[in-house]
């Protein structure tokens, strides 16, 4: 997984925000990666943490669990998490089978 962070001031999503940018594969594999880049995110100023995720080509169960636990966990200090994907990706078809839309803000965009 290769991933990029940075804040923002103002963005087109909101503001006082981070972007965590995930290209390649949420897995089992890449998921303590996330945590820690998430766990950063959320001892800062910021108010809402977004995954951009519409890069990702494989994803699978452990992947998503850590977006739930993540959500969880941002919850409890008050953060919110967004996640971004492609319609027609991998990550979106485990958004559906999951649920995931239920509780987690999705915003959808364009692979680039």
């Amino acid at each position: 997984m290769n991933m990029i962070m940075k804040s923002i001031g103002k963005s087109t999503y909101s503001e006082n925000s981070f972007v965590i940018k995930i290209n390649g594969s949420l897995t089992s594999s890449t998921s303590l990666e996330l945590r820690e880049s998430l766990k950063l995110a959320s001892k800062d100023q910021f108010d809402t943490i977004y995954i951009d995720a519409k890069d990702v080509d494989e994803v699978d169960l452990s992947g998503i669990n850590e977006v739930i636990h993540s959500h969880y966990n941002l919850q409890l200090a008050s953060k919110k998490l967004v996640l971004i994907c492609s319609k027609k990706s991998n990550v979106n078809k485990w958004v559906e089978i999951t649920g995931l839309n239920k509780f987690i803000e999705i915003i959808y965009e364009q692979k680039n």
